[in-house]
């Protein structure tokens, strides 16, 4: 990986921490579960840099945030699984095979959603961890959509101007 690209990967892991940490700080516990900011840097930047520095980005995201404390455990452990998803098939379709960013984003979303929801309920009947009632299924996608919202505003078009910004990578 080269110095530039490292860089880069290391500022969307920092983005991946602060800025859900920030959230948290000012709106409390819940904004991060509605606004889903961890998401942003990890779709972004794997569609800037590619699957594997976004796997990096979504990977190092959720292991430092919980040694900062958040997210919880719990939450983490099928987070890492979501944003790994999200960060692969974006950063393929988009980076690699340059799908339009739309079309890559939606794929990757149902797909990272998915993997979200197989993970919980695997959670659940394999070794019977606790969730809220509804957690992993209609829960995530109802509290979820404002984030979702401001993903689809947010993250199509700062990739394509990062893309524009930084032709080496496209």
């Amino acid at each position: 990986m080269k110095t530039k690209k490292m860089i880069l990967t290391g500022l969307f892991i920092g983005i991946g921490v602060v800025l859900p940490q920030t959230l948290h700080l000012f709106g409390g516990s819940t904004l991060g579960t509605i606004l889903l900011p961890m998401h942003l840097p990890v779709f972004i930047g794997a569609m800037l840099l590619g699957p594997v520095s976004g796997l990096i980005i979504a990977i190092s995201s959720v292991l430092v945030g919980v040694m900062l404390g958040m997210p919880s455990i719990l939450i983490a452990s099928y987070m890492v699984f979501e944003l790994s998803v999200y960060a692969l098939v974006s950063g393929f379709l988009f980076h690699k095979k340059h799908l339009n960013v739309f079309v890559s984003y939606g794929i990757a979303k149902i797909l990272g959603m998915g993997t979200a929801i197989l993970v919980i309920q695997m959670m659940i009947h394999l070794f019977g961890v606790t969730f809220p009632p509804l957690f992993g299924s209609v829960y995530m996608f109802v509290v979820g959509v404002p984030g979702i919202i401001l993903q689809i505003v947010i993250i199509p078009s700062t990739a394509i101007l990062l893309k524009k910004e930084f032709p080496e990578y496209a």
